[in-house]
């Protein structure tokens, strides 16, 4: 793995990756009825600068991710390149499915079907897994190392996502906070 590979401009670069999770945003938020756009594009109030810089750090890194990886060769030679491309479909499947479960969910009403069962943030989880797939596909450790540092970033986005769930579906979602890990399974 090299810490940032030469850029190029190839078909065989990593930006189908970057096409696919854009365009399945796309359509979904075009099959799905109007509440869904709503929710989905309403970001929660950020509390205090520290929580909106970091916030922010986060969303310009990860939109430099979708960027940078345009001029990505994929690796295809290396075992990066299968395990990657396992990670990343994988990843994209459950995000797909959170799309659907949130699209389809009671706006009314925290989301709790499907993949939220797992996860009280599968959507941000995924896209992050997402990335470590693309990451090692192109052989990139630099990719690998700012995606796991986005783990740490995004807590931010959480916890302001909780309150503006607290908020709005009271103790509904606080029943569904203790019985639903943050990130994953037990985390």
């Amino acid at each position: 793995m090299d810490l940032l590979p030469q850029f190029s401009i190839s078909l065989s670069n990593a930006f189908w990756f970057s096409l696919l999770f854009w365009v399945s945003n796309l359509l979904i938020l075009k099959i799905y009825p109007p509440h869904y756009k709503k929710r989905v594009l309403q970001m929660p109030k950020l509390n205090g600068a520290l929580q909106t810089m970091v916030s922010t750090f986060n969303f310009v890194l990860f939109q430099g991710l979708l960027l940078v990886v345009l001029f990505m060769p994929l690796r295809f030679t290396t075992i990066y390149f299968y395990f990657g491309l396992g990670l990343y479909m994988l990843a994209f499947v459950a995000y797909i499915i959170a799309l659907v479960n949130y699209a389809t969910s009671n706006p009314n009403k925290p989301v709790c079907k499907g993949i939220y069962r797992l996860s009280r943030n599968p959507q941000q989880i995924c896209t992050i897994i997402m990335w470590i797939g693309v990451g090692l596909m192109t052989s990139c450790l630099l990719i690998v190392a700012i995606c796991f540092f986005q783990f740490i970033t995004v807590y931010p986005t959480f916890k302001a996502q909780e309150k503006f769930c607290l908020d709005k579906y009271g103790d509904d979602y606080k029943v569904y906070m203790n019985q639903t890990p943050r990130y994953f399974l037990f985390i």
